[in-house]
């Protein structure tokens, strides 16, 4: 059995074609990737624990003891405020029960990306907030979408822009004028990454996410996380399209302004304009749209601390 085997995903049929080898080669050309790393046999074993809802606590435990910054990382999440239950951890095991194993699919699907994907610039930064509010939002909404997992919903929510940070490490100056196009022009990041790439993070996302072998579902999230709005008010409820919930979360994340610096204020309204679009497939109302995303902004400042700290 291949990586992410265990997933009910790999036995859909495709909706996201394989990226051509004209798209792959200008990919590399543009961003001076001779050669994309394969993904790590641990960080693959990692992401199919997070997204496989069969996956035990000896499970866990096993691939962060093969780790030694990953279980010294582990020990001190579980000592954390959020976390502290009374004693503190001293191994991976009492570690492991501290944090419990829904929030560890979280926590460990998120050190192996930014693991993979290092970088301290201001501009990751605000990238990497944006993902872990949307992974925590994909997770929490999941409960409105029948047939999706909370593990799943989380990583498809955490690697949605994949490709703004292999973009941002591969060129970062011109990345920093993608942003300052969003902030001064009005321009969606597509739109601006087009500008100044002549490529834009949707395809790149989708290119590392079908070379690193993630699920279609993973794949398709990515791929379709800017498609166009649905006419029909329904159709998260009725289809259980993964993609959506990630494009809803998404959009949730930049109108609360997550992520952003100040300058962003002009992107941020103009996705808050858009909020109508998303409260319905929920089957919430505005009042409960907006209550529900308050929570979440107290949520995220509450845990985005056991997402950042840096691995290996």
């Amino acid at each position: 059995m291949g990586l992410f085997s265990a997933l009910r995903t790999n036995t859909t049929k495709a909706k996201v074609a394989r990226v051509s080898r004209a798209t792959e080669a200008r990919i590399k050309n543009i961003l001076g990737i001779r050669q994309l790393e394969p993904l790590p046999a641990h960080a693959a074993r990692a992401f199919e624990l997070a997204s496989d809802p069969k996956t035990t606590t000896s499970d866990f435990v096993a691939v962060i003891e093969s780790d030694e910054a990953l279980s010294a990382r582990i020990v001190r999440v579980a000592n954390s405020v959020y976390f502290y239950r009374g004693s503190a951890a001293t191994d991976i095991e009492k570690a492991v029960a501290n944090i419990g194993v829904d929030e560890l699919r979280c926590i460990l699907s998120a050190a192996m990306l930014k693991g993979l994907l290092v970088g301290r610039s201001q501009a990751r930064q605000q990238i990497w907030a944006n993902a872990v509010s949307a992974a925590l939002l994909a997770r929490s909404l999941a409960r409105y979408v029948g047939g999706l997992t909370q593990g799943e919903a989380f990583l498809a929510g955490l690697v949605h822009d994949v490709g703004k940070l292999v973009m941002l490490s591969r060129a970062p100056a011109l990345y920093e004028k993608v942003l300052s196009l969003v902030a001064a022009d009005n321009k969606s990041f597509i739109e601006a990454e087009e500008q100044i790439f002549e490529l834009n993070h949707v395809e790149v996302g989708t290119w590392v996410a079908q070379e690193w072998k993630f699920p279609l579902s993973i794949v398709e999230a990515i791929a379709l996380h800017h498609q166009a709005w649905p006419t029909d008010p329904n159709r998260l409820k009725s289809k259980g399209e993964l993609a959506l919930l990630v494009q809803i979360s998404d959009h949730l994340s930049h109108a609360a302004g997550i992520g952003h610096a100040p300058i962003f204020s002009s992107f941020r309204k103009k996705c808050e304009a858009d909020l109508y679009r998303c409260f319905p497939q929920l089957g919430l109302s505005s009042a409960e749209g907006r209550a529900m995303l308050a929570q979440h902004i107290q949520d995220f400042e509450e845990q985005y601390s056991n997402f950042e700290a840096e691995v290996g």
